[in-house]
């Protein structure tokens, strides 16, 4: 009996043991796989969950070489421009030379050439300058005439324009008007030869002349006695002194004489000016006259001398210029 229950007790362990060891099953490498997952497919494999995870505390990713390889765009038309550039960019310049005068000889003459002269192939309209009886062709030049019409050029206040300062030399103080005297060197020499010369628009409209001093009675002098050959006239203090002068050529005849037609006609003079007393005197007339023959007069204060005439210049330039168009297209093609 108690062998039996011995017995019983040895062979219930063995089985017991014997189960345990069958709860892992073992596999042959060489079959396929039906029951438990080859681990080693499994970690060949990763989970789609074990993508790398950048800290919150990581820089950027962008990486500087990225951040360079971008293309850095290319600059835009009006970066890689010049500024707009002005209607002329060449400066205006004074020439200096002299003509010939079957009158007289040859004689001096300086003339400005406005900022891009030629370039548009057009002509130019004209002011004749006259001097004084102690002056040179330099004392317009010297007083900035050229500065002065520069200025208003560029800032478009003036057409471009020429101007024509010639020298009176002895026979503007030796003759007194008519064929042979300042008159004939004006007329018949200097105006064809600038005519010819440079491109200047050869038409009465596009002719003006003015003077100070002795330059403004010869300017007065060959305006009104040739007015169909100028647009304009100016006579900045005159001096209306010549005592040789007949009716025939003197200004304060011819100004009240003669048929103007519609020539310009502007009369300044300083309050303190000693010739003052002839040229308000023309000016007095004219205003009476039957019908009053129309003219610009000014008054202003100062003397005979250059300061006045240096002051004055921008408004003798706007008025010898006020009737010249602007639109260079309306000017003839210059001729070589």
């Amino acid at each position: 009996m108690r062998l039996s229950t011995l017995t019983i007790g040895l062979f219930a362990l063995l089985v017991g043991l014997l189960g345990c060891q069958t709860a892992v099953p073992t596999h042959d490498p060489g079959q396929p796989n039906l029951g438990q997952p080859d681990l080693g497919q499994l970690t060949a494999v990763p989970p789609l969950s074990l993508a790398p995870v950048t800290p919150a505390t990581a820089p950027p990713t962008v990486t500087p070489e990225v951040a360079t390889a971008v293309p850095t765009p290319e600059p835009t038309a009006t970066a890689t421009l010049p500024p707009t550039a002005t209607p002329c960019a060449t400066p205006g310049r004074i020439e200096t030379g002299a003509f010939p005068s079957l009158t007289a000889g040859p004689m001096a003459y300086r003339v400005y050439l406005p900022p891009c002269y030629g370039m548009d192939g057009r002509t130019y309209p004209m002011l004749y300058l006259l001097p004084g009886n102690v002056h040179t062709e330099a004392i317009w030049d010297s007083l900035g005439a050229d500065e002065t019409a520069e200025a208003g050029i560029i800032t478009g206040s003036w057409p471009p324009f020429l101007i024509v300062m010639p020298d009176g030399g002895w026979i503007a103080n030796n003759s007194s008007g008519g064929p042979g005297s300042y008159e004939s060197v004006v007329v018949n020499d200097l105006t064809p030869y600038v005519e010819q010369t440079y491109c200047a628009w050869a038409d009465p409209a596009g002719r003006a002349i003015g003077g100070l001093s002795r330059g403004g009675y010869w300017a007065l002098e060959i305006a009104f006695r040739f007015p169909e050959q100028f647009a304009s006239v100016g006579g900045h203090s005159a001096a209306l002194l010549d005592t040789y002068a007949w009716p025939a050529v003197n200004p304060q005849y011819t100004g009240l004489s003669q048929n103007l037609g519609d020539l310009r006609i502007f009369l300044d003079i300083g309050a303190n000016d000693y010739v003052i007393n002839n040229i308000r005197r023309l000016h007095e007339e004219m205003e009476t006259a039957v019908p009053p023959i129309p003219h610009t007069w000014v008054l202003n204060e100062g003397r005979h001398e250059e300061a006045y005439w240096q002051a004055h210049l921008p408004e003798y330039l706007a008025w010898y210029t006020e009737p010249w168009p602007f639109d260079r297209e309306q000017y003839p093609p210059c001729v070589p």
